[in-house]
């Protein structure tokens, strides 16, 4: 096994106060049968945003967690590793990998870059992890490729636009705008949440929405299998349930190929 110690300055960006510290030790080793493997990993924070104000999350590859927490300062950090069969190529694309995390008064973002794979490199993970200060009143996330997106505790209006891997999207919800190109999605609508406004999931494999019992509002589910456990007052079959769960409030639309269904906790 080859330990080569490593220590480099990430490339600066103008992204509004963005900070950004290296990874310490990079570790480029193989099992002995001449797969390699190239980890590290970034920080970054930004002390002048400003609670509740929206946020932007961006993430081109690997899995995104989003947490929601009692902390004064929006932060996130990246882990990140390059596997293939030709250490130069496989430490430029490592190097290559930079996070920006900016904020003000307005707004701010997280945002990750991931340059192209190179001949030597098969593939990179790039696991992504942010700490936002609860209160968020507007969050986007964006996440294409492999991987999942995990959003937990966040408040007011949540959208989540993930790509193979599914979603899971947990909290005192607002409203909510979740769309997966594969995989499960499910959506959490916790404490004390109220949903305000129009709401949508949609997922080619299974997709659960889980709701207060007393929540109101309108439903309209669409799938090739439906099992709703609340009560909605319109059209009920095995593929098709849509109608109002109560005489006014968010439109919610659901819509999945294999499997849809609305429970209550």
């Amino acid at each position: 096994m080859l330990l080569i110690a490593l220590t480099f300055a990430a490339l600066a960006q103008d992204e509004g106060g963005l900070s950004l510290t290296p990874a310490a030790e990079i570790d480029l080793s193989g099992p002995g049968d001449g797969a390699l493997s190239y980890e590290g990993g970034l920080a970054g924070n930004a002390p002048n945003y400003a609670r509740g104000k929206p946020l932007v999350i961006t993430h081109s590859s690997g899995n995104v967690a989003v947490r929601c927490m009692d902390v004064e300062t929006l932060s996130g950090r990246l882990q990140y590793t390059v596997f293939g069969s030709s250490e130069g190529p496989m430490e430029s694309v490592g190097k290559g990998i930079g996070i920006a995390v900016w904020g003000d008064s307005k707004g701010g973002g997280v945002k990750t870059r991931v340059p192209s794979m190179q001949s030597g490199v098969s593939r990179a993970q790039v696991d992504l992890t942010v700490n936002v200060p609860k209160g968020t009143t507007s969050l986007s996330v964006t996440q294409s490729g492999a991987g999942w997106v995990q959003v937990i505790g966040c408040s007011g209006h949540v959208k989540v636009s993930a790509g193979g891997g599914g979603a899971f999207v947990g909290g005192p919800l607002a409203a909510f705008t979740v769309t997966a190109a594969g995989g499960d999605v499910k959506v959490a609508v916790e404490g004390d949440g109220v949903l305000t406004g129009a709401s949508s999931a949609s997922s080619p494999a299974n997709l659960t929405v889980v709701l207060p019992s007393a929540q109101g509002g309108k439903l309209s589910v669409k799938g090739e299998e439906v099992a709703v456990q609340q009560l909605v007052m319109g059209t009920n079959t095995p593929t098709l349930v849509t109608g109002e769960m109560g005489v006014s409030g968010p439109a919610i639309s659901l819509a999945a190929k294999k499997r849809a269904e609305v429970t209550s906790p």
